[in-house]
């Protein structure tokens, strides 16, 4: 139901550590817990997780999402496509009374508190 990428420069600061830290600080009710590859912030029946995906089709899609975000710089599309890595924040559990809508906003201001990475909107390009 909620998603958001973060594109990410090779002069990021952002690492799975750091954001699981700061979710961890942004989110004391709920539950924070880290394996591999990803962050999951957790309070009942509802959560949301960071994942960090990397390789050549994330490349691909990764270039796709760049091409069509208005005001982005050529430069800076290669940039964030460069790399090979991308982090996505998504959440897959209903909340048709949106319940959950400002946690999903407080992991998009934790996506966008690092220096190196452009946190969008990947159905409809554009930053958030």
């Amino acid at each position: 139901m909620y998603r958001a990428c973060g594109l990410i420069k090779s002069d990021t600061d952002f690492t799975l550590d750091e954001a699981f830290a700061r979710l961890k600080a942004k989110f004391p009710g709920h539950t924070v817990t880290r394996a591999a590859d990803r962050v999951v912030v957790a309070q009942g029946n509802w959560s949301i997780m960071m994942t960090v995906l990397s390789g050549p089709d994330v490349r691909d899609e990764t270039q796709g999402i760049a091409d069509k975000i208005a005001g982005l710089e050529q430069a800076e599309t290669e940039a964030y496509v460069a790399t090979g890595r991308r982090v996505e924040a998504s959440s897959d559990d209903p909340d048709p009374f949106m319940e959950h809508f400002n946690d999903y906003l407080l992991v998009v201001e934790v996506l966008k508190s690092f220096r190196g990475l452009l946190a969008v909107d990947p159905k409809e390009p554009g930053v958030l």
